[in-house]
């Protein structure tokens, strides 16, 4: 477990780079105070269009791990109570965050996949800089080499889940090609079901275009 205090930078790359962690939000004066569980995926815990949000500044701060249990037993042995659940991220619920239709995808794929998708909605949602996820920057986040990805990436885009730009058939993916979610992939998210088939497309293409 790390705790983050005035330090917003590590915090964002841990946060970045361990999305199927835990993350406890709350505040240190006199004690640690108003402790909230979350899932590293959670809005209420990552960037957002107000810059000047404090996330370990200000009186506050982030406790991080790999497992919610872990976070609620350190909480629970400090104050003597286990932290609030989010309620919009259900931190401690088995449900998945993304519906992957009947299609039986592998682990693998199925985290690269969420990992898609999250770059993207970032992108979609708030101001950041421009989409720029790569093969590279997948095996990165994962550990691995972009060959070792192979098979997952052919399952994901065989399947209509991802595009890799500049791919050819059966061919490994290069680490420079640039890694994007289908229109069906984005309609598994609940913000992005109801939006007709010309508006999602223009969703779509401001990935491509930034």
């Amino acid at each position: 477990m790390l705790i983050f205090i005035q330090d917003d930078s590590a915090y964002h790359h841990w946060v970045t780079h361990h999305r199927r962690g835990f993350v406890i939000d709350g505040r240190r004066q006199s004690g640690w105070r108003e402790l909230v569980l979350h899932r590293a995926s959670c809005p209420h815990v990552r960037t957002r269009p107000d810059r000047r949000t404090h996330w370990t500044t200000a009186g506050k701060f982030k406790a991080c791990a790999h497992t919610g249990e872990e976070l609620q037993a350190w909480a629970t042995e400090e104050t003597g109570a286990g932290a609030a659940l989010c309620e919009a991220c259900q931190p401690l619920s088995d449900d998945s965050t993304v519906e992957h239709s009947s299609e039986q995808l592998t682990k693998l794929a199925a985290e690269i996949l969420d990992y898609a998708l999250e770059a993207a909605t970032i992108h979609l949602e708030n101001e950041y800089p421009p989409y720029r996820l790569r093969v590279g920057d997948v095996a990165a986040c994962f550990a691995k080499t972009p060959g070792q990805l192979a098979a997952a990436f052919q399952q994901l885009t065989g399947a209509g889940w991802l595009e890799i730009v500049g791919s050819r058939q059966n061919a490994h993916p290069k680490p420079q090609q640039k890694v994007f979610p289908t229109a069906a992939a984005l309609r598994t998210l609940a913000a992005y079901r109801e939006i007709d088939d010309t508006e999602l497309q223009a969703e779509l293409n401001k990935l491509r275009e930034a």
